[in-house]
């Protein structure tokens, strides 16, 4: 018998990021934007390079959506006083008012997406995906 996981979780991730993509339609963001909005207020003046590692991104997609976010008063990108090659990217006090909407598109399609589990079972859900990657992050090897 084959495992259904990664093809289970792949799945998910994609109605995940679907629904949020028609959601946030209206305010103009998408799910990629989001994920680096929440990212660079968790790593607020991180480099541009630093932030594509975190998100596991080429550094020229993320040069697209920071282009974006910073059209938008979003994002502002400041030259690195040691690396005059690089930029630090820091979020304005627009994104985080932005954020607020963002996140409540977040939750109402994870709830969505979990309406079919108790909330013991999200929570076991949860717990169980975070030590997943967790450990994912700590190994350095592919299986």
């Amino acid at each position: 018998m084959h495992s259904k996981f990664g093809f289970l979780s792949y799945e998910i991730s994609h109605i995940i990021r679907q629904r949020f993509n028609k959601a946030a339609e209206s305010i103009g963001f998408t799910h990629a934007q989001w994920r680096a909005l929440v990212h660079l207020s968790e790593n607020q003046n991180c480099r541009q390079i630093d932030l594509a590692e975190i998100l596991e991104i080429k550094p020229i997609t993320l040069v697209k959506q920071i282009d974006l976010l910073e059209e938008s008063g979003m994002v502002v990108r400041n030259k690195d006083v040691d690396d005059r090659r690089a930029y630090r990217l820091s979020i304005t006090d627009k994104a985080h008012a932005v954020m607020q909407e963002l996140w409540k598109i977040a939750d109402a399609v994870e709830n969505e997406v979990l309406a079919a589990l108790s909330t013991d079972e999200r929570r076991l859900i949860t717990d169980l995906l975070d030590r997943v990657k967790s450990s994912l992050a700590t190994s350095d090897s592919p299986p």
